[in-house]
């Protein structure tokens, strides 16, 4: 018996190698179709088998052996990793080599951070507890915590797995060098309220983003000349949320999104000006939008500033100012709940559900997690990308009461439904298909099955009554009378649903954010839901 349970072992490099060769996994099973039953590698045959038959996910990992000229013989999981390695880089040629090498970079910061997280005691349940809990990484990703462009130090001070806090620069610039929607805005951030001077604007920097740009000749001239003067870091310490690059504090009106030069997952983490455009364009239209979205509240991104240089779209000094109604608190978000626990420790999911019933739970999740977003669609046009990351839980009355959706890059307006200022910002306004297939992947097979998986590797709920319940909760949204009732259907008959293909952006070497209409490439997923569908038709 393969121990798979990461709550039955505390050995960092054990916890690190499983976790990677998990995510692997799934991504070469969904993506490049990979039998887990018959994976050539050097030493022969690897098979894998698990403890669960899951439509969702992954089941948890039971035996892993690999048969070759000495017969067959069980393998433990970093054996499999580096067997599932080298099955990677003998059959995709030489965008393989930096996938692998990211695969190992990947499992060696998971390795070096959990000694310090196993030894923490055990959180309270509240906003910064789900988002420092992504220990593991995108379960779905073939590289779940590859991070490039920090340093080791930078890294402990600087990201949430290391319960990272950091200060911000308060730079003076002259005024005509600053493009912003309110040049006044960096004034509400604890510690910017000084005097920049006579013609001048403060702009608030990230000290890491601070550190890289000096060095860039534009920047650095600008410095020289006195244009911006380095007045050091201000106020109290912001933490790390989950993306690295939103930092938070209770106490202040904003968060505050920055670029950094720094590579996670898919993309360099720079804010794009047609970001900036569009959260500040949605931001208006959010307030009109709250009396038909029900238990939903869209975070808007109203404000930003950025340091302007000649013939550049980016400077990379731009920051974004997201309103900020979470003091802390019971608001957490579902990818922190749904993450695998540290060893001895309940998932934070089964910790927040402990003492409800389990389908009272599910179906206040779904009444305000699904529901409202598909009347939205439905009304507007206007496709939300709710992935785990995304979506935060008000539970601080027990049972989910509202779901906040927070980021400026994930609106996709139906172009039938779009109008001339939304049509002006690029890669706002999508064709319908493509709108609904981003809304299908991070609503439906990234959001709730993510919940529903870790409800079934936690005994709290088993996958098929789960399914079951999401399929009556749709069946009910069948009867919108525009495009999101039809989508609804389509989710309850269609054979397979759309999927971002992560390992296939690894293997082609680019940045999500570079491909045009940063669109990862997208892979069909076999979608559970049908046969649920006509179980409840049968009843019926």
């Amino acid at each position: 018996m393969l121990h798979s349970d990461p709550c039955r072992t505390a050995d960092p490099d054990h916890l690190a190698d499983l976790a990677s060769l998990r995510a692997l996994l799934i991504c070469a099973i969904r993506e490049l179709g990979l039998d887990p039953d018959r994976i050539p590698t050097p030493e022969g045959r690897l098979q894998v088998r698990t403890q669960q038959d899951l439509a969702t996910g992954l089941g948890r990992l039971q035996t892993l052996t690999v048969e070759g000229a000495q017969g067959t013989r069980p393998i433990d999981a970093g054996h499999a990793l580096r067997l599932m390695m080298a099955w990677v880089a003998q059959g995709y040629g030489p965008p393989a080599d930096q996938l692998v090498a990211r695969i190992a970079d990947s499992r060696d910061r998971m390795a070096r951070m959990l000694p310090a997280r196993i030894a923490d005691p055990q959180p309270r349940l509240d906003f910064l507890a789900a988002e420092q809990a992504l220990l593991f990484g995108h379960w779905m990703h073939p590289c779940p915590k590859a991070l490039t462009g920090m340093t080791r130090p930078e890294e402990r001070a600087m990201t949430p797995d290391w319960h990272g806090q950091l200060r911000l620069n308060a730079l003076s610039v002259r005024a005509d060098l600053i493009e912003a929607t309110d040049p006044t805005i960096a004034r509400d951030l604890p510690g910017m309220e000084g005097d920049p001077g006579a013609g001048r604007i403060i702009l608030p920097a990230h000290p890491l983003t601070w550190d890289r740009a000096k060095a860039d000749p534009q920047i650095a001239a600008l410095l020289k000349a006195g244009d911006i003067i380095d007045l050091g870091p201000v106020g109290d310490a912001w933490w790390a949320t989950s993306s690295v690059r939103t930092l938070w504090r209770g106490d202040c009106r904003w968060q505050v999104k920055v670029s950094l030069p720094v590579t996670i997952t898919n993309s360099r983490r720079v804010n794009k000006r047609h970001e900036l455009l569009a959260g500040a364009a949605m931001a208006r239209r959010i307030g009109g939008l709250m009396a038909r979205c029900g238990p939903l509240r869209l975070i808007g991104d109203p404000h930003w500033m950025a340091l302007r240089l000649p013939g550049r779209d980016e400077s990379g000094l731009e920051v974004i100012f997201r309103d900020n109604p979470w003091q802390g608190g019971k608001v957490m978000q579902v990818a922190g709940l749904v993450a695998e626990p540290l060893p001895g420790r309940e998932s934070l999911l089964a910790q927040v559900m402990a003492g409800h019933d389990a389908v009272r739970w599910f179906d206040a999740y779904l009444a305000c997690a699904v529901a409202p977003l598909l009347r939205v669609y439905d009304a507007t046009g206007i496709a939300v990308e709710a992935h785990q990351q995304n979506a935060l839980l008000d539970l601080s009355h027990g049972l989910p009461r509202r779901c906040d959706i927070r980021d400026n890059q994930g609106f996709y307006v139906a172009e039938d439904m779009a109008d001339a200022e939304l049509r002006a910002i690029a890669q706002l306004v999508y064709p319908r298909p493509e709108a609904e297939d981003a809304l299908t992947y991070t609503l439906i097979v990234n959001q709730v099955f993510g919940v529903i998986h870790r409800m079934a590797l936690d005994g709290i709920m088993t996958e098929s009554h789960a399914l079951e319940q999401l399929a009556v909760h749709l069946r009910g949204l069948t009867d919108l009378p525009g495009h999101g009732g039809r989508l609804a259907a389509r989710w309850l008959s269609d054979a397979d649903l759309p999927a971002k293909g992560n390992m296939l952006t690894q293997l082609g070497g680019t940045d999500e954010l570079l491909i045009p209409g940063e669109r990862a490439p997208m892979i069909r997923v076999p979608n559970p839901l049908p046969r649920q569908a006509k179980v409840l038709a049968d009843v019926a």
